[in-house]
């Protein structure tokens, strides 16, 4: 017991700077002091009230018990573990041994916060049961904590491609928060996550409603975030280095708050695509600006596409040209978004007079639609290669290509000609 006190006597007195004469006096020495930091002497009860009062804490916590500076200390060693994740380093093994210690000591939330973090950077099968035990831990615990599980939970179902029940956990959970307890970043997770899975149902104008609310709750881009989640992990270093442990408490919540907006950086991105769409109808300039700010939070061929698709739009050509390009590179043939890569360059040949290229590039679209079943692609696709083929006064193949267009459509095999 003496070597456990000595190096928490150790740590305690090297995180406020203090020397081993100004811990002792004036009843003990910097001899004795040190003879108690290496374990060689037990510290009798006055010795450690002296060494908790000079040092600002409890002797329960010099002994070992679980205190609330002990709580503070284990949800800044989260927080930092987080910080990697964010910064893509890769914490897993860090992060799940300080839920399991969380666990170990009855530390509910804190396992909760360490189980949330390895679901968010987990694949496959692996992550519905990290919710699980996120969603188990926090269960007892305060609304904003145990939603935030919830969501999370919910994030998965649309990963997953179950969005319509992920969204009745939303749209519950959002109604209870505006209600009762409504909690800023838990309102800005749960009106993201709703935008991304109504963005996925094709519900584009429900979509941009929740994307809207989510983006006005963001307290700043990814710099500024990361400048304020340093600022404020430094301001509950200092308050728990001072003994200030209530205010550290609310300074390392405040932290965790600001962790968690920053990871939710690639559902924003697409509540920016979501807001883009809707935008596009009267606010081209507007839409721009979101479709940038969303390629550059996150790589998402659909985004690249739309972009490329309103410069074209606006005549920047060749701006059109250089992201089909990169999207081509990106986007493998078996991809869905192959049909809309395809349909976009028809698109641009099109814009640059290159009739010839536009029109096997609609060719090719329709094949490539047709076997992915793309049916909004294809139906666009078979338009506008029938409006060429007729502008060029090629009238009996447009009715082919548009009765072909039909049949692969799903009509009926009779369709008269």
């Amino acid at each position: 017991m003496g070597e456990e006190v000595g190096g928490r006597l150790r740590r305690l007195r090297a995180e406020r700077g203090l020397t081993q004469r100004e811990l002792a006096e004036p009843h003990y020495t910097a001899a004795y002091v040190s003879s108690v930091e290496t374990g060689a002497r037990t510290p009798s009860g006055d010795a450690l009230r002296h060494f908790a009062a000079r040092l600002g804490v409890d002797t329960g916590e010099l002994l070992g018990v679980t205190s609330p500076r002990d709580d503070v200390r284990l949800e800044l060693d989260i927080a930092a573990a987080a910080a990697d994740f964010l910064a893509g380093n890769g914490s897993a093994p860090k992060m799940r041994r300080l839920a399991r210690h969380a666990k170990g000591i009855g530390r509910t939330r804190q396992a909760g916060l360490a189980w949330l973090w390895l679901a968010r950077y987990a694949e496959g099968e692996t992550r519905p049961r990290l919710v699980a035990a996120a969603e188990t831990a926090l269960d007892d615990d305060i609304p904003p904590y145990r939603e935030l599980a919830m969501a999370l939970r919910a994030n998965t179902l649309i990963d997953r491609g179950e969005p319509h029940h992920a969204m009745h956990l939303l749209r519950t959970a959002l109604d209870a928060s505006l209600d009762r307890h409504p909690h800023p970043v838990l309102l800005l997770t749960l009106h993201a996550y709703l935008a991304d899975g109504q963005l996925r149902l094709g519900e584009t104008t429900h979509a941009a409603h929740h994307a809207g609310e989510a983006l006005r709750l963001v307290r700043g881009g990814e710099e500024i975030l990361a400048e304020l989640t340093e600022n404020q992990r430094r301001l509950a270093e200092a308050y728990l280095g001072e003994g200030r442990v209530a205010d550290a408490v609310a300074a390392v919540s405040a932290l965790h708050d600001l962790l968690h907006e920053r990871a939710l950086r690639p559902v924003l991105a697409r509540c920016l695509f979501a807001r883009a769409l809707v935008r596009r109808t009267d606010d081209l300039d507007g839409a721009l600006a979101d479709l940038r700010a969303s390629r550059a939070a996150v790589s998402d061929p659909a985004v690249t596409l739309e972009l490329a698709d309103l410069c074209r739009e606006l005549g920047r050509l060749d701006d059109a040209a250089v992201l089909l390009a990169e999207a081509a590179e990106a986007i493998p043939e078996d991809s869905p978004h192959s049909a809309s890569l395809t349909f976009q360059q028809g698109l641009l040949a099109l814009a640059r007079g290159d009739l010839e290229a536009a029109e096997t590039n609609f060719a090719h679209a329709i094949d490539i639609a047709a076997l992915r079943e793309a049916r909004g692609v294809l139906a666009a696709s078979v338009d506008k290669a029938g409006e060429l083929l007729r502008d060029q006064g090629r009238t009996e193949e447009a009715v082919d290509l548009l009765r072909r267009g039909l049949l692969l459509l799903g009509a009926e095999e009779d369709i008269p000609k």
